[in-house]
């Protein structure tokens, strides 16, 4: 059993979950440790952008997809093989917004990694681009109440 400093009632990770919306399948598994205390309470389904809203920083895009700092990584290569530019930034974070909220509405996500940052989600944004159907993974951070944001427009 873990010693936690005075004052500490919840671990680390209990915390970073606490008020975040899961659907009762795809959630975090409960108990997080030995003497974990936290509950879960249902809430009606969530509704895009009315209580559930994801949230891409344009930056997403224009500082890290298309950057000439990043281009090593090749994410920039890929996107612009499939025909997107920079100046495509605000319709695809727009875009990753729209799609994201609803899949995430809809438990159509998967977990990923939860540590003390917080409990990531992978969405699948798709594309239809120049005739090709495109499907890019994209990673979320599930925050409190029905907010998501994204880490990173195409996982890994």
């Amino acid at each position: 059993m873990e010693a936690y400093p005075k004052g500490l009632i919840h671990c680390p990770i209990c915390l970073v979950l606490d008020k975040c919306w899961f659907n009762n399948i795809l959630k975090p598994e409960l108990p997080q440790h030995e003497n974990c205390h936290c509950m879960v309470n249902n809430i009606s389904r969530p509704i895009p952008n009315i209580n559930s809203n994801a949230k891409c920083d344009l930056k997403k895009f224009t500082d890290y997809i298309f950057s000439d700092k990043y281009a090593w990584n090749g994410k920039r290569d890929l996107f612009e093989m499939l025909g997107f530019t920079i100046k495509d930034s605000q319709c695809l974070k727009e875009e990753y917004e729209i799609q994201a909220v609803r899949k995430y509405c809809n438990s159509n996500y998967k977990l990923g990694k939860l540590d003390m940052q917080g409990q990531r989600i992978d969405i699948d944004i798709k594309f239809i681009k120049n005739g090709r159907n495109l499907v890019f993974t994209s990673g979320w951070m599930v925050r409190p109440k029905g907010v998501i944001t994204n880490n990173t427009p195409l996982a890994d």
